[in-house]
């Protein structure tokens, strides 16, 4: 699982990702949110750590504004605001769980371990974007009452954009998410992938779902 640590604190910020990269963990950290900003545009996370106090914006302003464009990534606050009133304020602005400063790296472990294992949960569901659904059971990709079959590349594929509609993906984002081992998927191995779920798009709705970014990645617009 990919982890966004956004913090300012360097020597924090530091030991926090040594200490989750040693349990195994992929990290980014920024040191605020314009930073975490452009992660967001080109990555995906299984789990944001956020702190309430950053240097360019407020941590609840920054999760208000994703919760508002439909990122759903869970959030743990990681914050010295600790009073009983702070923690509400952050739980209302989106955030899945909150932690307070100081606190025990084993703890931090084991609420990242709980949000990702309630994610995991919430995987077979269907999953929608504009007109577009995704069965996980089926693996049937449905527009207008229309369906079509995806094969497991495929249905990775369209889970990641459909999770991040309107956001541009990057073929390594594309990589480390939908192949089992990243460095197998080479640039003509995304492009052609791709190229097939293209196809298969078109035989359920006619329109360009899939947009090439050159030199950035992809994007799903969904109507």
């Amino acid at each position: 699982m990919r982890i966004l640590l956004v913090e300012d604190d360097a020597h924090l910020g530091e030991i926090i990702v040594r200490g989750l990269r040693e349990e195994g963990y992929q990290v980014d950290c920024a040191a605020g949110g314009n930073e975490a900003e452009l992660f967001l545009r080109t990555r995906t996370y299984g789990v944001i750590v956020l702190d309430r106090m950053l240097p360019d914006i407020r941590g609840e302003e920054l999760l208000k504004k994703w919760r508002q464009r439909d990122c759903n990534t869970p959030v743990l606050i990681l914050t010295a605001l600790d009073a009983v009133s702070d923690r509400v304020t952050g739980l209302k602005a989106g955030a899945d769980d909150y932690l307070g400063k100081p606190f025990a790296f084993a703890e931090l472990l084991a609420r990242l371990e709980a949000l990702q294992r309630r994610t995991s949960l919430n995987t077979s569901s269907v999953i929608k974007a504009g007109n577009l659904e995704l069965n996980p059971q089926t693996r049937l990709l449905t527009s207008q009452k229309r369906s079509v079959l995806l094969n497991r590349l495929e249905y990775e594929l369209m889970d990641i954009f459909l999770r991040h509609p309107g956001q541009v993906l990057g073929k390594e984002t594309l990589a480390e998410q939908c192949w089992k081992e990243p460095w197998d998927a080479s640039d003509n191995t995304i492009e052609a992938q791709i190229k097939n779920l293209r196809k298969k798009l078109k035989l359920i709705d006619d329109r360009e779902w899939i947009k090439t970014m050159r030199g950035v990645g992809y994007r799903l617009e969904v109507v």
